[in-house]
């Protein structure tokens, strides 16, 4: 059996995708997209005080906080997600996550996510699906729809192996 190459991703060098979901306080870059196993890596910036839409993964999700402030507004007795902090969650947990007004700058947050994240309206009703399938499509369209260059090589699929974002 071969064993693949470890795959490396300069994060730093990889481009911020503006307006994330719509949102001009969220930015997002995709470090790795695993379509056939479910799962996919980004990083995340949030501006002071934001607050996106309740949503519920059908994975679970690791999160590392790099700079920042947030917690979830379901949770008020967790202590807040800050720089160097670890969080996990369990699949089919849903909430909102809130980044603290007096955040000191913006907040950046390394995601790991297995499965969905399911978008809800305020009545409960799924309007939006985010997966690796999605996060390769829009990252890439994002980037070009602003001008930016779409980076050749992302660590790609169930094999795993770099590709561009066609």
């Amino acid at each position: 059996m071969i064993v693949p190459a470890s795959f490396h991703a300069a994060s730093d060098d990889l481009p911020w995708a503006d307006d994330w979901a719509g949102d001009p306080g969220i930015k997002l870059k995709l470090l790795m997209a695993d379509i056939e196993g479910a799962r996919f890596a980004v990083r995340m910036l949030f501006e002071p005080g934001l607050q996106v839409f309740e949503h519920k993964h059908t994975g679970e999700v690791h999160a590392f906080t790099l700079a920042g402030e947030w917690y979830y507004l379901e949770y008020r007795d967790s202590p807040p997600n800050t720089k160097g902090s670890y969080l996990f969650e369990p699949p089919g947990s849903t909430h909102t996550l809130k980044v603290a007004d007096e955040a000191d700058g913006l907040t950046d947050v390394l995601f790991i996510i297995y499965g969905a994240m399911l978008h809800m309206d305020p009545a409960g009703t799924i309007v939006g699906v985010t997966d690796a399938e999605s996060v390769i499509r829009e990252y890439a369209e994002r980037l070009r729809a602003q001008g930016k260059q779409v980076p050749a090589r992302v660590p790609i699929g169930g094999s795993m192996d770099y590709r561009g974002l066609a």
